[in-house]
């Protein structure tokens, strides 16, 4: 793979397409905004981008389903192809294209690589005689069913399948695949579902049916060699990635930069496709990442027998579509599964959008008009303080690095410091005692420059909300992402509230407000590894710890851990992490968190756990709502302690996806 993109100044960027025969659920909706606000973002950096999602309507699931409910095929996803459609539309998403694999064009560019390949010698005819799920269009070896006979995901018994198919020579691409995955680590990404893919590859690759006889199925591509059969889903649908530019002669965007998928398709995304790539000599996509799945509020899977599946349509219909779009990626880390919750929503809207954006807003706005007569005033000398509050604002080059590294959670915590950081200048100047017109004006002056900047800066997560704050202060459309002085005399339009507080009378806020109110529920703490222990230069009893959060996250923190452990004994041990504490130099030296460790009459012990990096620690059986950022003294008002029965706070223990923290040598005592 090559970095020809950046020359061109160009970006690519795609959802999966969806496969018609459901309808659009949360997941859907998670992957379109999460792929949208990529494509904004980089539009924001000046690239020509090409943003592409469609639908999947070809296999034997929708002919099936069609039947079902009593209508032709092509009638069917029609129909079906509207509704993801539809979804696009509420979400706000600014796809270029909507591919369908029933367009003609993408159906004769399917038949030209599959000629390509068979003349390539990586198609053959065979029997096959497998077990086959109709639901994943795919066929299982015994050993991976349930009770032998059982699909994994479905969980319907699959199908005794006996016939006579084409076949691609997957098992000839395993060492060019393993190839590929080292020489281009960021290819499956993130970081945390490549060892999966690598083992699969390296225990053997059976070659792959990518046909069926007309006699059994009809509803697909026909094989260009020969006449009685028609192709297997995955060679006709992972192939709109690249029959769309080439049909749109946008050329030059290929190679993909990023292909945006669920989980359930990771395989065929990170395997079959770029085997079918090398089989045609077509230079291969750049990274493939994986989002993770939306989850309730338990951590469990959405589905209909447990009644807990959230219809994005209802959500956005309550709560408003930028909201909705801005609490899936302030949620948590990019490429983790996320526990969906509606009182996490509301507490997103009423303290993050509401409070902190929302009143800066309106109370700017309503300063130009009650001292300046709706005009912005000139900016005149600064002082200290306005210069600490302007130089806090160039937050572009940490922005844009986690925006460019997907970690979209981390670069709206980079942003709402930032606007926690003005509404506690202008708590600190106090505008409304001023007496000096010169001063007033400056400072004035300098909040209205700071709307603009945050106006520029939530454009990707909340397209709308972005436009009408420009609106109402008739700022330039023109983004700059920077702190700029805007001049003196451009009049503003009457004020637009473009937040709400939402009231939530539900029972069961009602039952949870306890929870909502929790001190610990505040905590962002997550399973970290240490993978890196230096002493300070300055401080004889401080380490310096480099710690591995999952996903390619990774913190330095300072620890006063050198009386009770030596580097040789930290180095390597799971710990937990407070991770939404205010970054601070501990004798110069930064500290992106902290440790914790029982303190007690036997010793000192940190606290351990065998989850996964980047599982966040709660209390069992409660849901936690943690702060984006909390200062020192906010913690230490939080009361937990170890115990021989285990590391409680507010009477519960602490567990890490169902797995009980534990004190390293069963220390007992406070945790700090």
């Amino acid at each position: 793979m090559t970095d020809n993109n950046d020359d061109k100044n160009t970006f690519y960027v795609t959802t999966a397409i969806d496969y018609a025969s459901g309808n659009p659920h949360i997941g859907h909706a998670y992957e379109k905004i999460s792929a949208d606000v990529i494509a904004r973002w980089n539009r924001n950096m000046g690239k020509k981008v090409f943003f592409l999602t469609g639908t999947d309507e070809h296999g034997q699931k929708i002919a099936d389903t069609a039947k079902s409910a009593g209508k032709e095929v092509k009638e069917f996803v029609d129909i079906q192809a509207e509704k993801f459609k539809e979804l696009c539309k509420k979400l706000n998403i600014s796809n270029d294209y909507f591919i369908r694999t029933t367009d003609k064009d993408h159906k004769k560019l399917v038949q030209e690589y599959l000629q390509k390949s068979f003349d390539n010698g990586d198609i053959y005819k065979g029997n096959y005689e497998g077990l086959y799920c109709v639901g994943c269009e795919r066929y299982y070896k015994e050993d991976e069913l349930v009770d032998g006979k059982l699909c994994p995901d479905h969980k319907k018994e699959v199908e005794k399948v006996s016939q006579e198919n084409y076949f691609f020579k997957l098992s000839k691409y395993q060492d060019k695949l393993l190839e590929l995955y080292e020489e281009n680590p960021d290819f499956i990404s993130p970081k945390s579902k490549q060892l999966e893919i690598l083992n699969r590859v390296k225990e053997g690759l059976d070659d792959l049916s990518i046909s069926r006889h007309k006699d059994n199925l009809t509803w697909g591509v026909p094989i260009p060699f020969d006449d009685e059969h028609v192709t297997y889903v995955w060679f006709d649908a992972l192939f709109n990635y690249y029959t769309a530019p080439i049909n749109l002669e946008k050329q030059d965007f290929w190679p993909c930069d990023v292909h945006i998928i669920g989980y359930d398709i990771m395989w065929f995304h990170t395997v079959y496709w770029p085997a079918f790539l090398l089989s045609c000599g077509i230079e291969l996509p750049k990274k493939v990442f994986n989002h993770g799945m939306i989850l309730d509020a338990e951590g469990h899977k959405m589905s209909k027998s447990l009644g807990n599946i959230v219809d994005p349509y209802e959500v956005i219909e309550k709560y408003g579509v930028d909201e909705f779009r801005f609490f899936v990626l302030a949620l948590g880390t990019y490429g983790d599964d996320l526990n969906f919750s509606y009182d996490h929503l509301i507490e997103k809207i009423n303290n993050d959008l509401n409070n902190d954006l929302g009143n800066l807003i309106s109370r700017i706005h309503t300063m130009v008009t009650k001292y300046f007569d709706g005009k912005v005033p000139k900016r005149n000398e600064l002082n200290d303080v306005d210069n600490e509050i302007i130089s806090s604002l160039n937050i572009f080059d940490d922005f844009n690095k986690e925006m460019q590294g997907l970690k979209f959670n981390r670069a709206i915590e980079i942003l709402w410091t930032s606007v926690r950081d003005v509404n506690a200048y202008v708590n600190k100047v106090e505008p409304w005692k001023e007496k000096d017109m010169s001063r007033l004006a400056t400072i004035v002056n300098i909040l209205v420059s700071s709307a603009k900047m945050f106006a520029d800066y939530i454009d990707c997560f909340m397209p709308t909300k972005s436009l009408r704050i420009i609106d109402q202060f008739n700022f330039d459309k023109e983004k700059t992402f920077k702190f700029s002085e805007i001049p003196e005399g451009l009049k503003i339009k009457e004020k637009d509230n473009i937040f709400s507080k939402v009231q939530n009378k539900s029972k069961k806020q009602e039952s949870q407000k306890e929870v909502i109110e929790s001190k610990f529920g505040k905590l962002d703490l997550k399973v970290a590894k240490i993978i890196e222990v230096k002493e300070h230069p300055d401080a004889e009893k401080l380490y310096i710890e480099k710690i591995d959060l999952g996903n390619g996250e990774t913190r330095q923190i300072v620890s006063g851990l050198k009386d009770y452990y030596s580097m040789e004994e930290l180095n390597g041990k799971k710990i937990i992490v407070v991770c939404n504490l205010l970054p601070a130099k501990l004798r110069g030296e930064l500290s992106e968190g902290m440790l914790l460790a029982a303190d007690g009459k036997d010793g000192v012990g940190v606290i351990l756990s065998d989850a996964e990096l980047g599982t966040r620690v709660t209390l069992e059986g409660v849901e936690s709502f943690p702060q984006s950022k909390i200062t020192f003294e906010e913690f230490q008002k939080v009361k937990i302690k170890s115990t021989e029965e285990g590391i409680l706070s507010e009477g519960k223990k602490l567990v890490a996806n169902g797995n009980y923290l534990v004190s390293d040598r069963n220390i007992v005592g406070k945790v700090r």
